[in-house]
């Protein structure tokens, strides 16, 4: 057999966030194989003499996202992609949540709002019951574009407006638990739980991701959170490379479902001796 080249497709900058990403190069290096980063949107790096091309660091994709779907769609004509280009292009938009929840998955209570709805969020935080609301695009990542408002805050209708001029918007209620307590992440590889992190955000923020300052640390999942992943995982028409569940602490005391992340996620390889290894071991799995 032929040494396998893999690509591991990127976007510029974050080099600093991207300590996965390197580990998982020499832990493919490791079983003979070339891997090599790309970025997704640079040069033409000729997909079709790459083995496979693992989606893995594509943090800007929600700023291009018909032209993500459409790299997507051209890479898995030229070459093998993981995640998939159909599945990428359902967990691209957040209303997968929908489904997950029609299926019975608990996940965060959420008022959907299309572009040429009339809403008024006064009015839905009122009849909701909810003191303060987190108002995001349905196409985004990172909490990069959500906002924060709370009732009787006259910043929520332009707050609204903003996310609406990205996508449709969602309006969810804000959940004190993120402040003191974060997420939990449960990370599956081949369809397989591999390893778990709980996710703080810095002092004074809510949000987790490292740009704003969040940490992670290993965890071990309870049996309702392992429910709740498999749950979710068993309504993919087959097992993903890939995935994480990211579940809050939600309004009733419960766990629920706040993301399934399918395309780019951090997957914490850093934090499980062996989770890099495994997932190199999967990869080559499925190129022979």
């Amino acid at each position: 057999m032929t040494r396998p080249r893999i690509a591991i497709a990127t976007c510029a900058g974050y080099d600093d966030l991207k300590a996965g990403d390197a580990m998982l190069r020499e832990a493919l290096a490791a079983r003979g194989a070339e891997a090599r980063s790309v970025v997704w949107d640079g040069p033409d790096p000729g997909w079709e003499g790459f083995d496979l091309c693992l989606v893995r660091s594509t943090w800007d994709y929600h700023d291009k996202h018909a032209e993500f779907l459409a790299w997507a769609r051209r890479v898995e004509e030229a070459t093998v992609l993981r995640n998939p280009a159909e599945l990428i292009a359902w967990n691209s938009e957040k209303t997968y949540l929908r489904e997950l929840e029609r299926a019975g998955v608990p996940t965060v209570p959420t008022v959907w709002i299309s572009r040429g709805d009339e809403v008024d969020v006064e009015t839905v935080l009122a009849q909701r019951g909810w003191a303060e609301a987190v108002i995001k695009p349905v196409v985004d990542l990172g909490a990069k574009n959500l906002h924060r408002v709370g009732a009787g805050a006259d910043e929520a209708e332009a707050a609204l407006a903003a996310v609406l001029a990205r996508s449709e918007a969602m309006v969810q209620p804000f959940l004190p638990s993120l402040e003191a307590e974060g997420e939990r992440s449960l990370i599956y590889i081949g369809g397989e739980l591999s390893h778990a992190v709980r996710k703080r955000p810095a002092q004074g923020d809510f949000r987790v991701q490292s740009i704003w300052g969040g940490t992670a640390a290993p965890t071990e999942p309870t049996a309702n959170e392992i429910a709740i992943g498999s749950l979710s995982l068993s309504q993919l028409d087959e097992p993903p490379l890939y995935a994480r569940v990211d579940l809050v602490t939600g309004p009733d005391g419960a766990p629920r479902l706040i993301e399934l992340e399918l395309i780019e996620p951090n997957l914490y390889l850093s934090t499980h001796q062996t989770a890099a290894h495994h997932l190199a071991n999967t990869v080559i799995s499925i190129l022979s």
